[in-house]
């Protein structure tokens, strides 16, 4: 099916790599300004480079090219859009993409124009002299919406990346503080101008030049805004003359859209809950659906969807909400789950709630030894409480040492680390892992003649990558649920400690990230399940074992924080 230019794969990339050119100039800009607070000369100073840069042919060419195909991509984007009915922070980046080339025409014309046609002097001086304080309101107005327009921008396109989730905090705050010291140095210096600087009167030749390249511009952003709304008006009423075609929600029913809109935006237009994080451009892939008819009916994916299924492994019957553009009847369902009947959905709910991360962690996964013994031979009420009290004092150690209980199952629990660096992780699970076995001895002791036999444990440990992702029926909300390799291969570490009679069996992957001391224990080679190649392991036999685990080289500063005593 023929796809309107503004929503094929490779425009999406283009639209992406052009911003960036554009914010890395929005970006020098605002620091030129912000330097403004050490006074006018520093600015000129700081501005020398930025020309060099920005005014050479390469830089030129780039920046240039940036906005033309950015400012075409995007219009063609807005033109084929199917509905209106969008999240806010979308609607703000069109209507705020639509207002900068009024908003910046006059800046634009005072400055680049009127320098390099008209040979107007575009000195620091000179232009705050000219914009402020008559001009300073509207400057910063066009400052603040270039900025929440490119910031906008780069948060939907990095928001499901790892290194994104752990650097976003400071991300903000740079965003906050940027634009902040772009108006504090724009005020600081457009003041000072009118101490300072004398103003060099402009030529009747280039008032007249400058006149008329005003007169220019004009036209041609209205020319431009004509065409556009032309271009909508003409695209609503082809999508009113279009064949429709009926898609199917289960738990909404059939709704019936004009032929070429995608799932995505069916849903939006009837209101039916459905996320989109990446706000329809195949960066994540949030919003899956299901394809209940029959899928070979359906177009193929094309590259951006296809890469985002491959890269999870999905069937052929789960396909990409905002790339799928059926051509004829489908049912299908939306996979991801909404916050709670009759609230905002994930889409609308911004931060709210992370629903799907990845993060570098360790995880620790418990089973208690002869459970089932256990069961035959104790009364449910003394289960109970040995349950119970399990399951309380295990839960406080994990949270001692700042991991969390995943999952908690009567005889065993999965534990995650994922708070801090990959080194920390790993060595406070060791940690946790060591407390553990303490507890599992008090238990013994305090139980001594209520148990049958003493109560054992075997635990596996592996550092690696981790999914976590959160599992809502629509009614109670959950904590993250991890899932990945990495609590499959913890479970099979923990498994195979039957066989090789160890009391916890910790990867090399975890070894060498707790920066402890391993090389003075045997390493094996292991095979788990489902996986094909071997694991190189430590078997540790009881808790004074992992006593003896110390810092690598026997730092003072990493012993005296795990409470190792050196």
């Amino acid at each position: 099916m023929k796809r309107l230019v503004g929503d094929l794969p490779w425009t999406h990339l283009a639209r992406l790599w052009s911003g960036l050119v554009l914010f890395a100039f929005v970006v020098t800009h605002f620091l030129n300004h912000a330097i403004g607070i050490f006074g006018i000369p520093a600015m000129e100073v700081a501005q020398e480079f930025r020309i060099a840069v920005w005014k050479s042919l390469p830089g030129s060419f780039l920046l240039y090219g940036a906005m033309a195909i950015h400012i075409s991509f995007a219009t063609a984007r807005v033109v084929g859009r199917q509905t209106w009915r969008i999240p806010w922070d979308e609607l703000w980046q069109i209507v705020s993409g639509l207002s900068l080339p009024f908003l910046l025409m006059g800046h634009i014309l005072e400055t680049r124009v009127a320098g390099s046609y008209f040979g107007v002097d575009e000195s620091y001086g000179q232009i705050l002299f000219r914009l402020w304080p008559s001009n300073a309101a509207w400057q910063s107005v066009a400052l603040v919406v270039a900025w929440t327009h490119g910031i906008t921008g780069i948060h939907h396109a990095l928001r499901s990346r790892e290194w994104y989730q752990r650097w976003r905090n400071v991300v903000l705050i740079l965003a906050v503080i940027l634009p902040c010291a772009a108006l504090a140095g724009f005020v600081t210096a457009g003041r000072e101008a009118h101490m300072i600087v004398a103003e060099k009167a402009r030529s009747p030749a280039q008032e007249a030049g400058i006149a008329q390249a005003s007169s220019l511009i004009q036209s041609g952003v209205a020319v431009f805004v004509m065409l556009t709304l032309g271009f909508i008006a003409f695209s609503l009423l082809k999508r009113r003359r279009a064949h429709a075609l009926t898609i199917t929600y289960r738990g909404y029913g059939p709704v019936s859209v004009p032929f070429g809109t995608s799932i995505l935006e069916a849903s939006r237009m009837h209101s039916i809950p459905h996320p989109a994080l990446c706000r329809g451009r195949a960066r994540c892939s949030s919003c899956l659906v299901h394809i209940l008819s029959d899928p070979a009916t359906l177009p193929e994916p094309f590259v951006s969807e296809k890469a985002a299924l491959t890269r999870i492994g999905l069937p052929a019957n789960v396909r990409l909400g905002c790339q799928l553009r059926p051509t004829q009847d489908v049912s299908l369902r939306i996979l991801m789950p909404m916050l709670e009947p009759g609230s905002k959905t994930l889409d609308d709910s911004g931060e709210r709630q992370d629903w799907g991360l990845e993060r570098q962690g360790t995880v620790v996964a418990l089973d208690l030894r002869s459970f089932t013994a256990l069961t035959r031979s104790r009364l449910p009420y003394e289960l109970a409480i040995l349950v119970n009290r399990f399951s309380s004092e295990m839960t406080q150690v994990v949270e001692g040492h700042r991991g969390r209980v995943d999952q908690m199952f009567g005889d065993g629990l999965v534990a995650v680390f994922d708070q801090d660096d990959a080194g920390r992780n790993a060595r406070n699970a060791l940690q946790a892992v060591r407390d553990m076995a303490r507890i599992t001895d008090v238990l013994n002791k305090q139980l001594t003649g209520a148990l049958p036999i003493p109560i054992r444990a075997g635990i596996g440990v592996h550092s690696g990558r981790i999914i976590l992702v959160r599992v809502d029926d629509g009614i109670h909300a959950t904590a993250p649920l991890a899932l990945g390799d990495t609590l499959a291969i913890a479970n099979g570490l923990q498994l195979a400690s039957k066989e090789l009679l160890a009391d916890c069996i910790v990867s090399k992957q975890t070894a060498d990230a707790s920066g402890l001391e391993f090389r003075s224990r045997d390493m094996q080679s292991i095979m788990i399940d489902g996986y094909d190649e071997p694991m190189d392991v430590y078997a540790i036999s009881d808790r004074a074992a992992l006593q003896k685990l110390v810092p690598k080289g026997k730092v003072q500063k990493a012993a005296d924080a795990l409470g190792i005593t050196t």
